[in-house]
């Protein structure tokens, strides 16, 4: 129970690695809130949760929106009193050549991966002002650290999540606010795994260059979710940590 009544709210939590954090949470002893554009997703969830006797409360989201992140923030502490624990979770990712990419996709992927983490950071960091401070984790990418071709607007705005966590890391230091970043490599997600089902993605070449063998779960994110959550990283922020199965450090044949 390391997360015993903390309250925490997880963007992107209908599905994959959102929803692995806030059921991981909630047995951790948080109150969870789960935001997320599909509320037909995003309640059966919070079912769950609740019949498994812990606390959590469905809100719908759109990141891209501030006043969106604010109400959420706002209906969590309506409900809980406070704000602990900010995972901004929700993004998107594409790959087209970068010579055709259009506006509207190049505009899509910021407003997403990056403004919608910024004002996910934002929102939850005024809240956090007003109490005792409280721990911010963005979900970025391998791919804000190295790069990969027809990406370029993905790899851009993980870049720039990056640098923001660092950024409002030692900005918000003073204010009792610690803010981090998870950036997973290949994790077998619903949609990763639908990609590969559609013989998009090829897992075979993904084990072969990682060198541990094998593709990520979900699970092998959780336990660094809850660390950097948890009291135990009282000393730690504006840390970009890779879960990646060894992908970013291999630079060899």
């Amino acid at each position: 129970m390391k997360l015993k009544n903390k309250v925490a709210i997880i963007t992107g939590a209908s599905k994959g690695i959102g929803k692995g954090i806030a059921i991981r949470y909630s047995q951790e002893g948080a109150k969870v809130v789960v935001a997320s554009r599909s509320m037909d997703l995003l309640s059966p969830i919070a079912d769950e949760i609740r019949d498994r006797g812990g606390q959590a409360l469905a809100l719908p989201v759109d990141v891209t929106r501030l006043e969106s992140i604010e109400a959420v923030v706002d209906k969590t502490v309506e409900q809980y009193g406070r704000l602990d624990i900010m995972v901004n979770n929700a993004g998107i990712s594409m790959a087209h050549p970068s010579e055709d990419l259009s506006p509207q996709d190049w505009t899509r992927a910021i407003e997403t991966d990056l403004s919608g983490v910024f004002y996910g950071c934002q929102s939850a960091a005024k809240q956090m002002m007003r109490q005792d401070g409280g721990c911010i984790i963005n979900n970025t990418s391998i791919y804000g650290l190295v790069a990969a071709p027809m990406r370029a607007a993905y790899c851009a705005s993980k870049a720039g999540a990056n640098m923001l966590t660092k950024v409002l890391a030692i900005e918000w230091a003073s204010k009792n606010i610690r803010v981090n970043a998870i950036a997973p490599g290949y994790i077998r997600t619903e949609l990763v795994q639908g990609i590969i089902d559609k013989g998009i993605l090829d897992e075979g070449a993904i084990q072969k260059r990682t060198p541990q063998g094998r593709m990520g779960e979900v699970k092998d994110l959780l336990g660094i979710a809850v660390f950097l959550a948890s009291d135990e990283a009282s000393f730690m922020t504006g840390s970009i940590v890779t879960i990646d199965g060894g992908w970013t450090a291999y630079g060899y044949l």
